[in-house]
């Protein structure tokens, strides 16, 4: 492939990953095919022919090892690159048959648990921080702008605010799953 190199911005919540992928696939068909994943929300696209691929994407906050992308290779995928502890996977599709990287349900599970796991993880050391912060505040009162104080309260509490509302997303894609499996 050859083009210009394109930066596309553009959101998703932790558990819209269908919705990337599809949108990813959709973009591919326009010409657009993802080189990388950028920082945050943001991708790098090279302009080129259309082409119809599929997009995978795996949740695994630890770095990926060899082994793992090696399998996933030897399965024909593309490996595009790590961003958020998010694998980003590329197949052309053949014949109209659109290839999936997970061969079960269970995989998927999996998939989210992993990423529900990395929510939880952070609110107790987040909550601990707001905690130990309040009391400095409380302790020393009058050495902190007012202003500063409820900026800081307003970020904490956002954080946990942003990451409960993952949480609960992501169980709920949980639970479809399973009941989707046990079907």
């Amino acid at each position: 492939m050859t083009g210009n190199l394109i930066n596309q911005t553009r959101w998703f919540w932790a558990w819209q990953d269908d919705r990337e992928e599809a949108w990813l696939a959709e973009m591919s068909h326009q010409g657009l095919h993802l080189q990388e994943p950028a920082s945050f929300g943001r991708y790098l696209f090279l302009q080129g022919s259309p082409r119809e691929y599929a997009y995978r994407m795996d949740f695994n906050k630890d770095k990926a090892p060899d082994d793992y992308i090696q399998l996933i290779r030897d399965a024909g995928w593309e490996y595009l690159g790590k961003r958020a502890g998010w694998s980003y996977w590329r197949k052309a599709i053949e014949a109209g048959k659109v290839p999936d990287l997970f061969s079960d349900v269970e995989s998927k599970i999996q998939k989210y648990q992993r990423l529900l796991a990395s929510y939880s993880a952070s609110v107790p050391g987040v909550a601990a921080m707001y905690i130990v912060s309040l009391a400095a505040f409380k302790q020393f009162p009058g050495r902190h702008p007012l202003w500063f104080v409820i900026l800081y309260i307003s970020i904490v509490m956002g954080w946990i605010l942003f990451a409960a509302l993952n949480a609960v997303m992501i169980g709920l894609r949980i639970s479809t799953l399973r009941k989707k499996n046990a079907l």
